[in-house]
């Protein structure tokens, strides 16, 4: 698959394929790339207001919250990781 920064409907559906890895590349490709922060707040404006995507939003944050607990239980992360539980929902831009 291709991501096509300057498509919000490509955005999207590369989002989709990885909710819980692709919201920390855009976090940073927003900030990173400021030419890409208007068609990433359109995508993750769609995504807000699709429940389907919020569904998917919602288990990505439970696995990767199961992830740090596992990798806590056997030593590999700080406790204090546990403190970000959930990505904070994305204001627009």
């Amino acid at each position: 698959m291709q991501l096509d920064l300057n498509n919000v409907d490509s955005i999207v559906a590369w989002w989709r394929v990885w909710p819980g890895r692709h919201d920390s590349y855009l976090d940073y490709k927003a900030k990173a790339s400021p030419e890409f922060a208007h068609s990433i707040g359109a995508a993750r404006r769609l995504i807000a207001a699709d429940p389907e995507l919020q569904r998917l939003r919602r288990q990505s944050a439970q696995e990767r919250r199961r992830q740090r607990m596992a990798d806590m239980a056997r030593g590999d992360e700080a406790p204090e990781a546990l403190a970000v539980a959930a990505p904070a929902e994305h204001a627009p831009a």
